[in-house]
């Protein structure tokens, strides 16, 4: 098989990955338009991602370990007074730069073949490959070859940030204001850096921030250059046409505040080349185009419910925030109970 790989994040890089080592690929070419090697904050890795990692490349995965940064509290600051506690998530994060680097290279390593450049049109890629992976974000080059794509807006309006000190663990930092409240998201991804995802009920500049929370945040650069933004959440139906297929937030995007989003990328890279390798696909024929929907068929049906159920868990994460001036009348304890837990949607969500 020879695949063409449209984008050169997480999910595009994994899936690239994951068809040369596991040999259902004989070539893979992976197009990326703008690698900005330095571009980028922090992203979250639940521990699946490194369970993940160590099921399908066990050094890239020593590699992540020796650049991730973990955290063992959770401090919820309002009003100059806080709340920590120790049962935190078992999270960790890692520079976006440094995972996209330490992908990049292993790609490299393994054999595929990087162009850094705009990818050809997805008709001309469907025709002179077998398989087209579109990895390239919620934008996607798909969007315009047919697939049933719905966006819905998700959550208040928000910034990605950074600040160059590491915070003390994960972090959430309140300031009621006039109309509404701003609140911070705030984790350590390096020993002198931190994201910093800002929420509130409008645009402020970085000077007015400063002022707000008494840090001096970072904008970033690239995709990451300081604005605001609203979050949407991106539905696609079905998830491959003929040979074409979509992965990561080419096919579905999950709301930040659940820090999943590069872990369902990793997840979809791997059920995409089990599902091909347990089909035996071929070439372009007949029975092996037959073989090959079968396989992208088994792939959706694979990942579509732990894709929707982590939508819902989004959805339900984001209402919280929306509707946070509603809880600051809480005595601090109860505001901070009701934030971990998005006001016991995320508790339910879990239930059995």
């Amino acid at each position: 098989m020879r695949a063409a790989v449209v984008g050169g994040g997480p999910a595009g890089l994994m899936t690239a990955l994951l068809l040369i080592r596991r040999g259902v690929a004989r070539e893979v070419v992976v197009w990326e338009r703008d690698r900005e090697e330095n571009a980028g904050f922090g992203v979250i890795l639940p521990p699946e991602a490194d369970a993940l990692l160590r099921r399908a490349a066990p050094h890239l995965a020593d590699e992540f370990a020796e650049h991730v940064v973990r955290w063992e509290t959770t401090t919820v600051e309002r009003d100059g007074d806080s709340w920590t506690t120790s049962a935190t998530p078992d999270l960790a994060a890692i520079a976006r730069a440094t995972l996209n680097r330490l992908l990049w290279q292993e790609c490299v390593s393994a054999g595929v073949i990087v162009r850094e450049r705009v990818a050809p049109r997805l008709h001309a890629l469907a025709t002179s490959y077998d398989l087209v992976v579109c990895a390239d974000g919620a934008g996607s080059l798909a969007d315009q070859a047919g697939f049933d794509v719905s966006l819905s807006q998700v959550g208040p309006r928000y910034a990605w940030l950074g600040l160059d000190r590491a915070v003390d663990g994960l972090t959430f930092l309140t300031r009621p204001v006039a109309g509404g409240v701003f609140m911070a998201h705030a984790y350590p991804f390096a020993s002198s850096a931190s994201t910093f995802l800002l929420e509130g009920p409008r645009a402020i500049d970085p000077e007015d921030i400063r002022a707000l929370f008494g840090l001096r945040v970072s904008t970033g650069t690239g995709d990451d250059t300081y604005q605001w933004r609203t979050f949407r959440e991106r539905v696609v139906r079905p998830w491959s046409l003929g040979n074409i297929v979509l992965v990561g937030d080419a096919a579905h995007t999950t709301h930040y505040s659940i820090g999943h989003g590069t872990y369902l990328a990793f997840a979809d890279a791997e059920a995409l080349v089990d599902a091909l390798a347990g089909a035996n696909t071929v070439g372009a024929n007949t029975a092996g185009a037959n073989t090959l929907a079968a396989a992208l068929r088994v792939y959706e049906d694979t990942r579509r419910p732990a894709v929707e159920s982590a939508q819902d868990l989004g959805r339900a994460s984001a209402a919280w925030f929306t509707q946070a001036v509603d809880e600051l009348d809480r005595p601090l304890s109860r505001f901070a109970a009701s934030l971990l837990t998005r006001g016991g949607r995320l508790l339910r969500d879990h239930e059995p």
